[in-house]
Parts: structure tokens; C-alpha cells; sequence
């Protein structure tokens, strides 16, 4: 693999790392497929509890690679149509992967997050941020053309309608620390300090049962289209698919010896 690194510990933390610094780890084809690739491996693979994924240099991704000759193809198509198979064929599925992944996500926001490597920066479960990171989504105001990767869904659900129509139509650079004030990340460390963090944080969610973590994320996705009542249907529906799981018996016990 060329366009990213991937190592897994002793833990079963993996840490993929998206490696085209002199691009500013802007999206081509190479990187997505590579990317797509590792992800339907780790899938596969039991031993991997967690996900991290960062960027090299001092950028996290800087979105799609406008360098490469990706609005080129078959003759007769138009711009709109290429750019829109390009996102049916690499670009949706490399997202859905993403946020569909099997065990707990962990971005570790290096960089600037510029385009479309912002919402590929939130759609984890948990992001990290260096003190030197930034989001920045260029594409309304600088190419004249909608936010995409998720980052509409994304911005509106964690910062709000009017902060998300904000960020998408000014364009503004959104620090790290303005990021966690709007809950977009979870916590701000020094740059020298935040593999290290993310590691520990990775430790904590590595303890928690894969099954129990897909059902966390698909009630609280799921919580903005239903009621408070249905929610609660739901809550309940999950509590007895988990409660059976052999795993719940062995935690209760270990619960309540601490007490």
C-alpha cells in the first residue's frame, strides 16, 4: 500500500494512517481503493477492537484530489455525471464503510480537515483533535457546488442547523478549540500528545462488546427520526437482544465485585 499505512498492536488497536503529505492527503482513486481494501479486512478480522485513523504531515485529508483526472471519462458525460458516478463508485462506499464499521471508529484529527476530509474526519464515534487541527468546508463557497462525505448530515446533527449552514456557506476556518466548544470533537491535547491519547481512549472502547457498540451508535443515529416514545421501544428491543448475550452476566459480576 502506497497511499496509506496500517499497523495493528498486541491490543487489536489499528492505526491507519492516510500518507500523501506532499497532497495534503487529498482523496484519489489509489488512496480509496487502498483505504476500502484495509477496511473490508479489519472487518474480517476479529482480532481488530478498534479503528484509528489519521493523517501524515500536518494536514488530516485535504478532500478530494481536484489534481488528479478525475473529470475525465467517457466522452459525451458530462462534468455532473462524472463527478456523480465518482462518488457512486469510490467515494459513498469508502464513507459507508466507515461509519458501518464493526467495532468503535477513533479519528485522530492531526490537521487541517479541509472539503471532504471533513466529513470524513466526523463521521467517526469519537474524534480526537490536535490543538493545531481545523475543519474547513470549502466546496459551497470556494467551488460553488454542495458539502458532501456525510458533512451535511454530520454538521446539522452534532453543531446544529445554524452552525452547519455557517460552516458550509462562509467557508471559515473552525479551530480545534471552537470545535470541541460546539461538541464536534471530543477533547483537544497537545500535537506530541495525540496518537497517545487516542491509543488510550481506543483501550477504553476496546473493552466494550462489538455488538454493544453497533447498537449504541444505531439508537443514538437513529433517536432524530422517532419520538421520545419510540425510543424508548427501542431502547428496550436492544436491552433484551444484550441482556441474553453471555457477556452481560460476566460484566454484571465483575460490576458488582468493585462495589
Amino acid at each position: 500500500m502506497e497511499n496509506i499505512t496500517l499497523s495493528v498492536d498486541d491490543e487489536g488497536i489499528a492505526l491507519l494512517v492516510l500518507n500523501r503529505p506532499q497532497a495534503l492527503n487529498a482523496l484519489n482513486v489509489p488512496l480509496m481503493q487502498e483505504l476500502r481494501a484495509a477496511l473490508e479486512d479489519m472487518a474480517a478480522d476479529d482480532s481488530v477492537r478498534v479503528l484509528i485513523i489519521t493523517g501524515s504531515g500536518r494536514a488530516f485529508c485535504a478532500g478530494a484530489d481536484l489534481t488528479q483526472n478525475a473529470l475525465r471519462g467517457d466522452e459525451g458525460a458530462s462534468i455532473g455525471e462524472l463527478v456523480a458516478d465518482s462518488m457512486k463508485r469510490e467515494f459513498n462506499p469508502m464513507m459507508e464503510m466507515i461509519y458501518a464499521f464493526p467495532r468503535p471508529v477513533v479519528t485522530a484529527l492531526n490537521g487541517i480537515a479541509a472539503g471532504g476530509g471533513a466529513g470524513l474526519a466526523l463521521c467517526a464515534d469519537l474524534v480526537i483533535a490536535s490543538e493545531q487541527a481545523a475543519i474547513k468546508v470549502v466546496q459551497v463557497q470556494q467551488l460553488g457546488i454542495a458539502a458532501d462525505l456525510g458533512a451535511n448530515w454530520l454538521l446539522q446533527r452534532i453543531a446544529g442547523r445554524g452552525r452547519a449552514l455557517a460552516a458550509c456557506l462562509l467557508a471559515d476556518t473552525i479551530p480545534a478549540a471552537t470545535l470541541q466548544e460546539w461538541g464536534m470533537v471530543w477533547e483537544c491535547v497537545p500535537a506530541d500528545q495525540l496518537l497517545d491519547r487516542a491509543r488510550d481512549q481506543a483501550r477504553k472502547l476496546a473493552q466494550v462488546p462489538a455488538e454493544t457498540v453497533l447498537a449504541t451508535r444505531a439508537l443514538v443515529d437513529d433517536s432524530s427520526a422517532c419520538t421520545y416514545i419510540q425510543s424508548l421501544e427501542q431502547e428496550r428491543q436492544c436491552q433484551q437482544k444484550l441482556c441474553n448475550a453471555p457477556v452481560f452476566m460476566e460484566l454484571v459480576g465483575q460490576f458488582v465485585a468493585k462495589k
